[in-house]
């Protein structure tokens, strides 16, 4: 029974360890990003309504939105049943939906709810690079301060030193960002108008995390077999979950920049939306309810 109990306690070690090292970046990025985005929208309806929120960025966001959930249907054996990219559901309030139909009983199916529910964080990101790349004027120096970040969440000390790396980097992108080069030319100021439109439509539905937990449950269940087939052999699988998570970490940089980028479109869009609506009707409003 204490050989038992032994493993049991190695196996949900090893499986806890190995779900930061694969996914500890993106969550802690993806709670962050949703926190934001849900306030920033908040903040439109608030301020100017329902269709500031709809128009103003959800003509961009939501597809990109969309697009982040269907791209994941494909590799992991889902079948798209209908896909709205944009249609706005006075009714419930929906801008768009992508519905999709899967085996149950397949563990690759239910493991692709979690990348489908995440979808458009990782979407929201790589549109956000994409644009980064080919429309920002001078785009070398942060492209090479995105390819370079990284962030520690498997230990309380390495999450205390992201949080203060985010803080810190944020410093140092502003003038980067913001460079008398970019501007002065118009495409920096569309690539502002497109990043917020997309940054603000990173949010997650209830539905989207509910398919993203049913497919993280799964994760585990299979992490946790395969920690018990490996210690049984008196073995390791760090090595392969190592490999993998060079893969699902090497987004890290880009979330980094669409957090600051969406921390930085919140506070504005809060100061500049009370002092509308402080002329307008003389009181001020908060966005976080």
């Amino acid at each position: 029974m204490e050989h038992f109990i032994s493993v049991a306690l190695a196996v949900l070690k090893e499986t806890s360890v190995q779900l930061l090292v694969l996914f500890g970046a993106l969550l802690l990025f993806g709670i962050i990003l949703y926190f934001l985005a849900r306030f920033t929208r908040v903040a439109f309806i608030k301020s100017m309504g329902q269709k500031s929120d709809i128009y103003f960025t959800g003509l961009i966001g939501t597809p990109v939105h969309e697009l982040g959930h269907a791209m994941f249907c494909i590799p992991f054996g889902h079948k798209i049943t209908e896909l709205k990219l944009f249609e706005y559901d006075k009714k419930t309030g929906t801008l768009g939906y992508v519905n999709h139909s899967y085996n149950p009983r397949n563990i690759w199916h239910n493991i692709g709810n979690f990348f489908i529910g995440i979808g458009p964080l990782v979407s929201g990101s790589a549109a956000i690079f994409l644009i980064i790349k080919y429309l920002l004027p001078n785009n070398i120096e942060l492209l090479n301060f995105i390819n370079t970040q990284t962030a520690d969440v498997t230990s309380l000390s390495g999450l205390r030193n992201s949080f203060t790396s985010i803080w810190k980097n944020t410093l140092m992108l502003m003038p980067i960002l913001f460079s008398k080069t970019n501007m002065l030319q118009w495409q920096f100021w569309v690539f502002m108008y497109v990043s917020l439109c997309i940054s603000s439509h990173m949010e997650l539905s209830l539905p989207d995390l509910k398919g993203a937990w049913l497919g993280l449950l799964s994760i585990v269940v299979l992490l946790i077999i395969i920690n018990a087939v490996f210690i049984m052999f008196n073995s390791s699988a760090h090595g392969i979950i190592y490999k993998i998570s060079v893969f699902t970490n090497s987004g890290t940089g880009i979330f980094l920049f669409a957090t600051v980028l969406s921390a930085m479109f919140f506070v504005t869009a809060f100061l500049l939306l009370n002092i509308y609506t402080l002329i307008l009707s003389r009181k001020m409003f908060h966005p976080f309810a």
